[in-house]
């Protein structure tokens, strides 16, 4: 499975989560349990892309400039006033994820112990913005595509995935288990969301390390697109 498929399986399953997060009364939570696969797609695809291109600093700036073009249709979609320093979307958490891999390959290309100790904090620094941007997925996010990159060994990678992957629905877990337990009808989507999260463990596992179809740009201008188009359908549907 090269990186085109997996940008495919990640956008289509991202456009079903939204679709459940903006119009949860006409698409019910099952649209949530699908939206699960695509975060951890896209932070792999991230960091391959990272690890592959040969300009990081044009690969920041896009990822910059379409949290900046996102973010009003992002506001509107969540139901939240436009607000470029808050509640921000998540090419903001890919933008500091990025910026965390420069540090980190600044850290491995500095021979100082110094020059490593900045790098460190820099990484950190920038997980603190991302919670103070509270970008979606926040220092979490970032975490999880510096070791995407930093992890070299795809087994590893892989397992260290699945760790994330249930690291972020602990809280989930313990919701959905109090919902068994009182005979809440949505307990089980919730527990779902478990092995949802987990499947693109198992996606990434095929993955060849071909690059497949390019449509870059496609995939970056997809992200506003389906998010304006779903403010529209939600303004419509009401």
């Amino acid at each position: 499975m090269n990186s085109f498929a997996l940008k495919i399986i990640a956008l289509v399953t991202m456009i079903i989560d939204h679709m459940g997060a903006i119009m949860p009364d006409v698409f019910g939570l099952e649209f949530r349990v699908i939206g699960r696969v695509a975060f951890p797609i896209y932070v792999f695809l991230v960091a391959e892309g990272f690890r592959h291109t040969k300009n990081y600093e044009k690969f920041l700036l896009r990822l910059a400039v379409f949290a900046l073009i996102s973010e009003p249709v992002f506001d509107l979609a969540m139901g939240n006033p436009i607000n470029f320093l808050g509640n921000t979307n998540i090419f903001y958490t890919l933008f500091f994820g990025g910026a965390a891999i420069s540090a980190y390959k600044y850290i491995h290309a500095s021979q100082p112990h110094g020059a490593k100790v900045l790098g460190l904090f820099v990484a950190l620094f920038l997980m603190i913005l991302a919670e103070l941007a509270s970008s979606d997925y926040g220092a979490y996010g970032v975490a999880f595509i510096l070791c995407m990159y930093a992890i070299k060994p795809l087994k590893f990678r892989l397992a260290a995935m699945a760790i994330f992957c249930v690291w972020q629905h602990v809280t989930v877990i313990e919701f959905a288990l109090r919902g068994v337990l009182f005979y809440s009808p949505d307990a089980l989507l919730y527990l779902l969301m478990i092995p949802a999260t987990l499947l693109p463990v198992s996606l990434v596992a095929f993955y060849n390390g071909e690059r497949g179809v390019g449509l870059k740009w496609f995939f970056y201008a997809s992200y506003p697109v389906h998010l304006g188009v779903l403010v529209v359908a939600a303004f419509l549907l009401n």
